[in-house]
């Protein structure tokens, strides 16, 4: 899986995240960020245990097999089920970063956070490492803070071209997708009438199979979307 991109010239995107369920705003942002980046692969990598957060309801194996039919279609999109394997613990951004920069080395490694996320980065586990480790990609949401100048000077904002370019250290603002779509309220969206328009067909259809989040098998498909994401 990862090794047929290893030697590209091309960045490395890693986004991570609970994905419990993931829906069609994941999949924009992933899409949206590897355009501006020449068409990067983007691995998407379900949390084991997510520190900042609840507790995903749906298991690991249950949310990968999601992520794992969202991406299928899409070349540049790869679900990387190293979190899940490699986290007895708490799935701390550091050593998800630490293991891939080993593996790429001068490549550059791009880390996807929404708005909010990076308005919070201060928080996160031992996060002044990051810089020497990563460029992040900021995907917008609504209402989002403006991140604390710590955060915004260890990340100098710059052109998709100059983190192509250099291996780390380097913050790109993405105007859109703008990430408005919240997974408590698929949840509860799912649980009332079994569908919601922000899923693909195949991770509506494998939660309906599965009976997650208590969705309600009896719906036909006529709910679900074809369109892409």
């Amino acid at each position: 899986m990862f090794g047929r991109d290893t030697a590209s010239d091309l960045p490395l995107i890693l986004f991570g995240g609970t994905f419990d369920p993931i829906h069609r705003a994941h999949l924009r942002a992933a899409l949206a960020v590897s355009r501006a980046l020449g068409d990067a692969p983007v691995h998407l990598l379900p949390n084991a245990v997510p520190p900042h957060r609840p507790q995903p309801l749906a298991t690991g194996e249950q949310r990968l097999a999601m992520v794992r039919r969202a991406c299928a279609g899409h070349k540049q999109l790869v679900a990387d089920d190293w979190e899940l394997r490699h986290s007895s613990g708490p799935s701390y951004t550091l050593a998800t970063l630490k293991h891939y920069k080993r593996l790429i080395g001068a490549r550059p490694l791009v880390f996807v956070v929404g708005a909010d996320s990076f308005a919070g980065l201060h928080r996160w586990h031992r996060w002044r490492e990051f810089p020497a480790l990563c460029h992040l990609a900021v995907v917008p949401r609504p209402h989002s803070p403006p991140a604390p100048l710590s955060v915004q000077r260890a990340f100098p904002a710059a052109p998709a071209a100059l983190l192509r370019r250099r291996p780390a250290g380097r913050r790109l603002m993405l105007r859109r997708p703008e990430m408005a779509v919240a997974a408590t309220d698929i949840r509860r969206a799912l649980q009332h009438d079994g569908a919601d328009y922000h899923l693909t067909p195949a991770v509506l259809a494998h939660i309906r199979r599965l009976g997650l989040y208590n969705a309600d098998t009896v719906h036909p498909t006529r709910h679900a979307h074809n369109e892409a994401p």
